[in-house]
C-alpha cells in the first residue's frame, strides 16, 4: 500500500537483514531450511538452503474442523463465506467476522496468500454483525454494512509505521502511510487507551468516533 513495499525493504537493509520473497518452503533438516523460490509464473526459479540457529514458521491459515466440514458453509480452505451483512449465504442464522471470514486475494501471487485482517478492519465487522443480528432478532431485515477500513501501527521497536486504508481491499478511496519514531510512542499509547476502554466495556467511545469520523474514518458505511 503506497510506499508501503520500498520501505519495509529500506528498513530490513538498515537492519542488515536479507528477504527472499516469493518462496515456499519444502524441507526442513536441523538446522537448515530448504527453499524454492518463485517466478512470475509460480515456477521454480532458483533452491536455497538457508542455515539457522532459530527458525520460525508460520503456517497457512486452515479454519477449524468443526465448520470447516460443513457443506455450504465455508470456502475449500476452512473459512465462513459472508453476505454484504456477514450473514453466510446458505445459513442465514450464521454470521462471521474477523479472521475466519473468507476474503477473495487482493491480487494473484506465485504462492496463494489471503488477505490481511486488521483489528480495526474487524471492529468494522463485528460492529456490522451486532446491528444485523438485532435487527434479525425484532423481525427486520439486515442492513449494516461494514466500512473494512483498515487503521493500523505497527511497531519497529525504535520506531514503526502507520497507515490509513479506505477500505482495505483495493480499489481505495484513501491510502495513506507514514513512518517515525513517533508511532511506537503512539502504538504504546494505543495499547494502554485500548486496554482501558476494553476494562470499561466501551468499544467505541463518542470522542474516539468524532476524531476518527474527522478522519474519514467510520465502521460503518
Amino acid at each position: 500500500m503506497g510506499d508501503s513495499k520500498g520501505m519495509l525493504e529500506s528498513e530490513l537493509r538498515n537492519r542488515h537483514i536479507k528477504w527472499i520473497a516469493n518462496a515456499k518452503t519444502t524441507k526442513v533438516e536441523e538446522g537448515k531450511m530448504h527453499i524454492s523460490e518463485l517466478d512470475a509464473k509460480g515456477e521454480v526459479y532458483t533452491e536455497h538452503a538457508l542455515e539457522f540457529d532459530l527458525a520460525m514458521m508460520l503456517p497457512a491459515f486452515f479454519g477449524v474442523d468443526a465448520v470447516a466440514s460443513v457443506e455450504g458453509l465455508c470456502n475449500p480452505r476452512g473459512f465462513v463465506m459472508i453476505d454484504d451483512f456477514h450473514r453466510n449465504p446458505t445459513y442465514q442464522n450464521i454470521y462471521s467476522a474477523g479472521v475466519c471470514v473468507a476474503i477473495p486475494p487482493v491480487e494473484a501471487t506465485p504462492v496463494p496468500t489471503g488477505a490481511p485482517k486488521t483489528g480495526y478492519m474487524i471492529e468494522s465487522m463485528v460492529t456490522s454483525a451486532v446491528h444485523n443480528i438485532d435487527a434479525a432478532i425484532k423481525g427486520k431485515e439486515p442492513y449494516a454494512k461494514g466500512t473494512w477500513t483498515a487503521l493500523c501501527l505497527a511497531d519497529f521497536g525504535d520506531t514503526g509505521a502507520a497507515f490509513l486504508a479506505i477500505p482495505q481491499i483495493p480499489p481505495r478511496n484513501v491510502a495513506w502511510f507514514k513512518k517515525g519514531k513517533w508511532v511506537h510512542l503512539a502504538k504504546i499509547a494505543f495499547e494502554k487507551y485500548f486496554i482501558r476502554k476494553m476494562k470499561k466495556g466501551s468499544s467505541e467511545p463518542f470522542y474516539e468516533k468524532s476524531i476518527l469520523k474527522m478522519m474519514g474514518v467510520t465502521r460503518l458505511k
